[in-house]
């Protein structure tokens, strides 16, 4: 299974074979730059906009770890951390079995919401740290500020965006649980239907007020979830 490129920065955590796709870092900058707003001040927005895109890789790298630690302590299964252009992903390494029942539903619901989790903890811990920090003027203590404050925000808006019951996000795969609970035979294509209902009422939501970011993510979203009822191919 190839997980990565020749262009990625590849390490490992926590014993995850982790990888950073060079899209991840263009998107860290863009959202991080929207953000930011215009230049007043070159060097500060220049420093600002490389400890904002940390923000973001620490926000989604807490995000996926979550995933993987679940992975490792549930479902016994090794998993290696990929963050792209459209966020992350913990892929398991070997097939693993999802199981039936209730309980099984329980444990693949949690290993969805594991992910927000981290990212909600994580969140918790800069808050705390944003507010450890002594007020003052120094260009370190701004930049840490704004560190904080900002991963925060990321954590805490990611996590609550991915609670969507839109596929392929977290709260996708959760509701898409629940449907194949209670309808064994059509649970998939009711989720899939929902999904895609709700991603294409959130793009063109947000694109009056001038959230093009989410307009194409949602509208990316509807589509695959089009291909997938159209064709088919999203199987247990």
């Amino acid at each position: 299974m190839h997980l990565t490129t020749p262009n990625d920065f590849s390490f490992r955590l926590f014993g995850f074979p982790t990888s950073i796709q060079p899209f991840f870092w263009l998107v860290a900058a863009l959202l991080t730059a929207l953000h930011l707003g215009p230049i007043n001040d070159m060097p500060i927005w220049l420093a600002q906009m490389l400890v904002g895109m940390a923000g973001v890789m620490l926000s989604i790298l807490v995000h996926e770890l979550g995933h993987a630690f679940t992975f490792r302590h549930v479902f016994h299964t090794p998993s290696a951390i990929v963050l792209h252009g459209f966020g992350g992903a913990a892929i398991p390494l070997r097939h693993y079995s999802r199981g039936y029942g209730f309980r099984s539903m329980l444990a693949n619901c949690f290993l969805s919401f594991s992910g927000p989790l981290a990212g909600f903890i994580l969140a918790l811990a800069m808050i705390a740290c944003f507010l450890a920090i002594p007020a003052n003027e120094g260009i370190a203590a701004l930049l840490l500020q704004f560190f904080f404050r900002w991963t925060a925000t990321i954590s805490i808006v990611w996590g609550i965006f991915n609670l969507l019951p839109i596929y392929p996000m977290d709260g996708g795969h959760i509701s898409r649980e629940f449907f194949l609970f209670f309808f064994p035979h059509r649970g998939i294509k009711f989720s899939l239907a929902m999904s895609m209902m709700l991603a294409v009422v959130l793009a063109i939501a947000a694109f009056p007020s001038g959230q093009y970011f989410i307009t194409f993510i949602c509208g990316y979203f509807a589509y695959q979830n089009y291909q997938e009822m159209t064709f088919g191919s999203f199987r247990r």
